[in-house]
């Protein structure tokens, strides 16, 4: 069953419309698809399937909903219009730090769900640059 055809019959309209990604969001997200260490805590780690399979849905990939705390450019994922996946069993989260920060993108039941930056105590407002991402390997 592919991805689309999980998403339920009905589904109540987005709080937020959905948006296309910035350049500086969608390049975060796909190096931490091509490159993020697994955060999980056992032995289970994506394989080349899994991220190819992930990096075919970014050109539909929106961003939706922005974190509240107002500090951090975190930012759910949706797709076209305006769907994005709950918490499931099926998780997986990959991983890269930064200068002060982590950066985190949840995969919900094989869907990209959040893309999450979590600063230390300096305030960031928006994603590092891809290319300064430690992908803790």
């Amino acid at each position: 069953m592919t991805p689309e055809q999980q998403q339920p019959e009905t589904q109540p309209p987005p709080e937020v419309a959905p948006r296309p990604l910035t350049p500086r969001e969608e390049a975060v997200l796909v190096a931490l698809i091509t490159r993020g260490a697994w955060a999980g805590d056992d032995d289970v780690t994506p394989g080349p399937d899994d991220r190819a399979r992930w990096l075919a849905q970014v050109p539909s990939t929106r961003a939706g909903r922005r974190c509240t705390c107002g500090t951090c450019p975190s930012i759910e994922l949706t797709d076209p219009a305006g769907w994005t996946p709950d918490v499931g069993d099926s998780r997986v989260v990959l991983q890269a730090g930064a200068q002060g920060a982590l950066v985190f993108l949840f995969i919900e039941e094989d869907r990209l769900s959040y893309l999450e930056l979590a600063p230390d105590a300096a305030t960031s407002h928006d994603f590092p640059d891809p290319k300064g991402l430690d992908f803790l390997e």
